[in-house]
């Protein structure tokens, strides 16, 4: 199961997989392409595989949250994997009429070859988490955590992925921030978290930057804290953007929500980092002439960034982008290789 934090020592599908099977993918792409939003894995016939996405925002009664992204490159790489995606919300199937989770996953099981879920944002902080562990303690199919409202693994092997496209290995040892933006709109701190463990297990030297009160989650900095003496990863925090951004190479910088007030507080109190938080030409006047700008898309322009800085030289964000398109079919290579 590719999850979180308690599956990171002892990965199915660890990053030097993912690493070794994006070339097979990359050139494996010429197959028609037809959209499904998106659900599990289900094979009923050889090279026949079925993902599906099921993604339940911001609660229980079936909301989606509609992404042009995320869902649509599982979609896209399955298909062109000779698979078939397909999307299934709470409203689909019988979780509208009280069937369990464990249910849910044993019977999805016996149609399917994988299932990816997408679920955040409910009432309280690690229901997303919980409903995840629950769907693959009971599933007898690989299960992918396409974001809980703790972190957000897949993107950030996409991430990974053009850091080391951009810098070679070299990344590693290199000055990468990770930096709190502003937004109206509140976001999860699944990006960031999902950074700060891949840093820790592969020694990456890190930046976090952010205003007082948006400290990540204690259960990442205390895993970063256990595995960077073995990795040789560094941590530097600080409360200056400018600061971050001195002789950077990546600038990695998106919005998320606080941990320590509630979510009207927050939005509230957010508004004073307005002009502050925006990562723009300035930025990169202070990092790294080689510098780039990453973010997972969908980006609110000239609030998290401005226009100049995304549509500039040193914006990388379409190739971050088309990662994750090549990232999660390597995911799903590795996991249901003998099902491809």
């Amino acid at each position: 199961h590719f999850m979180d934090l308690e599956t990171y020592d002892d990965l199915m599908l660890t990053h030097e997989q993912v690493e070794d099977a994006i070339p097979f993918v990359k050139e494996n792409t010429n197959v028609t392409v037809r959209f499904f939003k998106g659900a599990p894995f289900s094979v009923q016939a050889p090279n026949f595989v079925e993902l599906q996405v099921t993604e339940t925002d911001p609660g229980f009664a079936g909301d989606t949250a509609a992404n042009t992204t995320k869902p649509a490159t599982f979609e896209t790489g399955l298909t062109q994997l000779g698979g078939h995606a397909q999307f299934y919300n709470s409203t689909e199937m019988q979780l509208a009429h009280k069937e369990s989770w464990a249910d849910t996953a044993k019977v999805l099981s016996r149609y399917l070859n994988g299932l990816l879920i997408r679920i955040y944002d409910l009432p309280e902080l690690g229901m997303g988490r919980e409903v995840v562990r629950t769907v693959a303690e009971n599933a007898s199919i690989p299960v992918i955590n396409a974001l809980d409202d703790f972190e957000h693994p897949c993107q950030c092997i996409a991430d990974l992925v053009t850091m080391k496209e951009k810098f070679g290995d070299d990344f590693k040892k290199k000055k990468v921030v990770m930096s709190w933006a502003y937004s109206e709109r509140f976001k999860p701190a699944g990006v960031p978290q999902a950074i700060l463990a891949a840093a820790g297990l592969l020694g990456m030297n890190l930046t976090l930057a952010y205003p007082e009160g948006y400290d990540l989650h204690q259960e990442y900095m205390d895993y970063f804290n256990r595995v960077a003496p073995s990795s040789g990863a560094k941590l530097n925090i600080t409360h200056d953007l400018n600061e971050a951004a001195e002789d950077a190479i990546v600038i990695y910088a998106k919005s998320w929500g606080s941990y320590s007030m509630p979510r009207e507080e927050d939005l509230k109190y957010r508004e004073q980092f307005k002009d502050t938080w925006c990562v723009n030409d300035h930025h990169f006047e202070l990092a790294d002439p080689n510098a780039i700008y990453m973010h997972p898309l969908p980006a609110n322009r000239n609030q998290e960034v401005t226009d100049s800085v995304m549509d500039g030289p040193h914006s990388a964000v379409y190739d971050q982008a088309e990662n994750r398109l090549h990232a999660h079919k390597a995911i799903c290579v590795g996991l249901m290789s003998d099902k491809i």
